[in-house]
């Protein structure tokens, strides 16, 4: 989905003929790429030579080697953005890639992203996949997102050489740490995947154009023992055989889920699936509509609406799209 991402190229100045504005700070450099009046650009690519953490960063040509070092130079609400660029590491991790092409190394990094109003864009103009991310530790969480007014978008989330990986997880522990109003787009989660998008407390999210593909764990996930979300929106997604379910947030409230597909074998196959599908027990008033959904309409069997699905107190469930039939009422 990173090819949806809309990135500028820099912005090329030609001295010569466009000189810089006396009294303009800024406008006799030579390349410049701006998105606010304020917005600095920080370029990562950990393939390119002589990269450090120590760089500048606000030239491609001058790039930091990690996010995390990206972070420490971001200020809140600046239009800040992360500019990670393109690697060849997907490719070569699954053996489809060329060694002789380079840009082997992924994203690596266990990153705690706590600026607020900053936007982490992998640049992955000619891949569908977007830039290959991979937690730094076995089961290690790639993104831990602990401010407000975060995006995050064109990545491909798997765990490379460690074992087990969340992917981002979202947290607001109701005093230091805000992970609200966090989006979440244009991203790919793997089959290598644990836990995709962990959302605990945080509110306002809005997950779309993501694809969550075969998640060993879960696909967005409230934790039970934690506090669950409210407030956001879930919307063209697409999820497959994520292991034990693909949208759960029990607990939650008040949220908007739509359009989205949702696929898992065992229900096509009339097998045990419960709670596989969308999964908001005991929670209530959230907004569920015209889904596609792989599972029969109500019949008390396996793999049933009913059986695939769990509603809270309050829902409106509305022209769900099942297998043989629209449902149009909540599971029960």
């Amino acid at each position: 989905m990173s090819h949806l991402v809309n990135f500028y190229s820099p912005l090329v100045r030609l001295p010569t003929l466009m000189p810089g504005q006396f009294g303009v700070p800024g406008t006799d450099e030579t390349t410049g790429l701006r998105q606010s009046v304020e917005g600095t650009i920080y370029y990562v690519d950990p393939n390119y030579p002589g990269a450090t953490t120590t760089a500048d960063g606000t030239l491609p040509t001058n790039p930091l080697s990690t996010v995390a070092a990206a972070m420490t130079r971001v200020q809140p609400y600046h239009g800040d953005v992360i500019a990670v660029m393109a690697s060849n590491a997907w490719g070569n991790s699954y053996g489809y890639g060329r060694l002789a092409d380079g840009m082997l190394l992924p994203i690596a990094e266990n990153v705690i992203v706590d600026v607020p109003g900053v936007r982490i864009v992998g640049v992955a103009p000619a891949s569908s996949n977007g830039v290959v991310w991979v937690p730094a530790t076995d089961g290690g969480t790639c993104i831990t997102v602990t401010a407000c007014d975060v995006l995050i978008e064109g990545f491909f989330f798997d765990e490379g050489p460690q074992t087990g990986c969340d992917a981002i997880d979202a947290i607001w522990d109701g005093t230091t740490a805000w992970g609200d109003n966090l989006t979440v787009r244009n991203c790919v989660f793997s089959d290598t995947v644990d836990t995709a998008i962990d959302l605990d407390f945080a509110y306002y999210v809005n997950i779309y154009n993501c694809v969550f593909w075969d998640c060993d764990a879960r696909g967005i996930y409230c934790d039970p023992a934690g506090s669950a979300s409210a407030f956001c929106n879930i919307h063209d997604n697409i999820f497959h055989d994520c292991a034990t379910g693909a949208i759960s947030m029990v607990e939650a409230t008040d949220n908007h889920i739509y359009r989205n597909s949702i696929y898992n074998s065992a229900a096509i196959g009339a097998l045990a699936a419960a709670n596989l599908g969308i999964n908001l027990g005991s929670g209530g008033d959230n907004q569920v509509f015209d889904n596609w959904l792989s599972c029969i309409l109500p019949a008390a069997a396996n793999g049933d609406y009913n059986d695939f699905n769990s509603g809270g107190a309050g829902d409106a469930w509305i022209n769900n799209h099942c297998a043989n039939g629209d449902a149009t009422i909540n599971p029960t």
